[in-house]
């Protein structure tokens, strides 16, 4: 019975890798030539073909299949604009290691008067120290953290949009004074 299987496999394998029809894309190719796509766009990795080499251009294949011409970039206009990133926006913006604890972030939120407290970013920089305090098992501190922020919050108008990460804080709260007990 399995000795049937054996011959039955290689057969069956061999007639679908004759079937297949394996092409390699380029970002010129047009998709609806293509056979056995079985609607699916070309899904691989295409290098973009050079139209102009003085502007630049390129032909560029998106996800969806279509073809797309990008446009170029002088060195001088790239010139300036790498100046403009580093001496007018001062470069990349980055984080130093360990920014939230070497500071108390509720306390640069009184003292800070860019820190708004109705901006949702802020707003995450202020729950995830929560957080810390929270993993580092400082409940007391964490608790302290929670409760001044709670009552922050609940101040803001728009509360519905506030009211998960209220939520998120009170249920945290509950579990600093469950641990500091």
């Amino acid at each position: 019975m399995f000795s049937r299987l054996r011959l039955k496999t290689p057969k069956m394998i061999t007639q679908k890798l004759e079937n297949l029809q394996i092409t390699v894309p380029s970002a010129a190719d047009d998709a609806p030539h293509i056979k056995n796509t079985c609607g699916r766009p070309n899904q691989a990795v295409t290098k973009p073909i050079s139209l102009n080499a003085d502007t630049g251009e390129v032909m560029v294949r998106k996800s969806t299949g279509k073809t797309k011409v990008r446009k170029g970039q002088s060195s001088d206009e790239y010139e300036h604009q790498r100046s403009h990133f580093f001496d007018v926006e001062k470069g990349p913006i980055w984080t130093p290691v360990g920014w939230m604890t070497k500071e108390n972030p509720l306390q640069k939120l009184d003292s800070d008067p860019e820190f708004d407290i109705s901006l949702k970013q802020a707003r995450q920089k202020l729950i995830s120290y929560c957080h810390i305090l929270y993993y580092r098992k400082r409940y007391e501190n964490c608790a302290q953290a929670c409760e001044n922020l709670i009552t922050r919050l609940e101040t803001l108008d728009g509360r519905k949009k506030v009211q998960k990460e209220i939520d998120e804080l009170k249920q945290m709260l509950d579990h600093c004074q469950t641990h500091s007990v």
